[in-house]
């Protein structure tokens, strides 16, 4: 039996406690951003380019953002605050120098000041517990807070509590699992919360839908539900100084462009309403992640934690569905969402037949040993032709051996122009800029998407397992979660 840690792909928000029956035309929306690094150099302009995207959605969609705050890096503080990356700005001959003489490791990094508009502060810890005093205390039962992080995260510090992971905050300052769960018991009765978290580590708070954050003190009696770019023991995808969006590819690119319907690009795309009721839910843009994102992520829910807790899979003969059904089994169990995660996955990895959930049970294991003892990694063709253009140049002007060299720094400048021609005119540049620019595969992204379809897979059969345990009050509670999974941005997409 493969060990997995059971986290609800396919159901997008867990909610706990009864269901509001506040009015939601009168209810509002609040927006709580905690965006940024840990200092200049832990601060790169991918994190302020997640969150004016995040913006241009609410602003798209014609959302309410009177009630929207935002704690950013060093807030408005003057100063040098974020990292970024445009080697375009770099004069050409001194890009192919450092191409093919050097290294093109940080060529063109500078700092400025961030550009988020309308920013409140720091996201220094007592600042955000100020913003729980000042603003959360005055939020009524009905009100629905979406909390957005997108910053650094770390790994829990203590093995025995592998869930108390951390959100890096201004001043190398953090916050912990435990200590966010217990700003959010200080809302009052009634609100609903959905976090949106994209920092490595971010799973860790899943367990925002217990008391305390631990699962041996019970269920919260807030109604909670968070999504999380990959589960608490791993690190995410997407932090980077380049400027161009267009190389983004980490959670919320995907997640916010699903509600919205545009890229970050601003390019339309097919709208993933994945069970044709004329809306995208959140549960659909987490599943159209899943899809999308080549990444190393590994996505999650607040729901899979849930499952986690309180289903099973069945031994022996148990009257319980087991990990390693057959594949038609699982799909006739599957919703919608379930069924459009599973049968997209199963096309991207070649599943087929009865046996899908072994062969991809299979695939992450050979995987995980994948290279282990391989001494060094095999050049790669565009790198030795790279090699064999800089000797042909170095034997031109050998001087180029080292590459501040009088010689070399004339070859950047005052005769930049030959420079250049010397190198895009070698009868193997074209060929070299070919190699360079193709797209490379990634195994370890290939088999995440393995680990995605056994997760959705699993807990599909989690869920019903769930049912068959007979457990009245549990589920309930996952029925409520069902009801909940058609929740969207906007009073238009509450559930009640």
């Amino acid at each position: 039996m493969r060990f997995l840690n059971t986290l609800l792909l396919t159901i997008p928000l867990l909610c706990v406690g009864s269901l509001s029956q506040a009015d939601p035309s009168v209810a509002d929306d609040y927006f709580l951003t905690i965006g940024g690094g840990y200092a200049p150099s832990g601060n790169q302009v991918s994190l302020e380019n997640n969150v004016l995207f995040f913006q241009r959605v609410l602003t798209d969609l014609g959302l309410d953002t009177s009630k929207s705050d935002c704690f950013f890096s060093d807030g408005d503080a003057k100063g040098h605050d974020v990292q970024v990356m445009d080697p375009q700005t770099i004069p050409k001959a001194n890009r192919l120098m450092a191409e093919f003489f050097g290294n093109s490791r940080s060529l063109g990094l500078t700092y400025r000041d961030h550009r988020v508009p309308n920013v409140r502060a720091s996201t220094r810890p007592d600042n955000i517990r100020k913003w729980f005093v000042d603003v959360g205390a005055t939020m009524q039962s009905g009100d629905r807070l979406l909390v957005f992080v997108t910053a650094h995260g770390s790994r829990s510090s203590s093995s025995k509590e592998p869930y108390e992971t951390t959100i890096a905050t201004w001043g190398n300052s953090s916050i912990k699992m435990s200590e966010f769960v217990g700003l959010l018991d200080e809302l009052p009765d009634g609100v609903d919360v959905v976090s949106i978290m994209v920092q490595c580590h971010a799973g860790g708070f899943s367990r925002l839908i217990f008391n305390a954050g631990d699962p041996d003190r019970g269920m919260s009696p807030q109604r909670r539900c968070g999504f999380f770019a990959t589960v608490n023991d791993r690190p995410a995808a997407g932090c980077t100084p380049e400027v161009d969006e267009a190389n983004y590819v980490e959670y919320s690119t995907y997640f916010w462009a699903a509600l919205s319907g545009r890229t970050r690009m601003g390019e339309s795309i097919e709208l993933p309403d994945y069970d044709g009721n004329g809306s995208v839910s959140f549960d659909e843009a987490h599943a159209y992640t899943i899809l999308t994102a080549d990444t190393i992520d590994l996505p999650n829910k607040t729901s899979g934690e849930f499952l986690n807790q309180y289903s099973k899979f069945g031994k022996g003969d148990s009257e319980l569905l087991k990990d390693d059904e057959p594949y038609s089994v699982i799909l006739g169990f599957a919703n919608p969402v379930q069924r459009a995660v599973l049968e997209g996955l199963s096309s991207q990895l070649n599943l087929e037949g009865e046996k899908r959930l072994l062969a991809a049970s299979d695939a992450v294991d050979s995987g995980s040993g994948r290279g282990r003892f391989r001494r060094r990694r095999e050049e790669s063709d565009a790198s030795r032709v790279r090699r064999e253009i800089s000797r042909d140049l170095e034997r031109r002007w050998p001087e180029l051996a080292n590459i501040v060299n009088p010689v070399s720094i004339e070859l950047m400048t005052t005769r930049s122009d030959e420079f250049i021609r010397a190198i895009e005119e070698h009868k193997d540049y074209k060929r070299y800029r070919e190699l360079a620019d193709a797209v490379l595969v990634d195994e370890s992204k290939r088999q995440v998407k393995y680990e995605r379809f056994l997760r959705v897979a699993d807990n599909v059969a989690l869920a019903e397992n769930l049912r068959r345990m007979g457990n009245e009050e549990r589920i309930r509670q996952f029925e409520a979660i069902v009801q909940a999974e058609s929740g969207t941005l906007g009073d238009a997409g509450r559930t009640q």
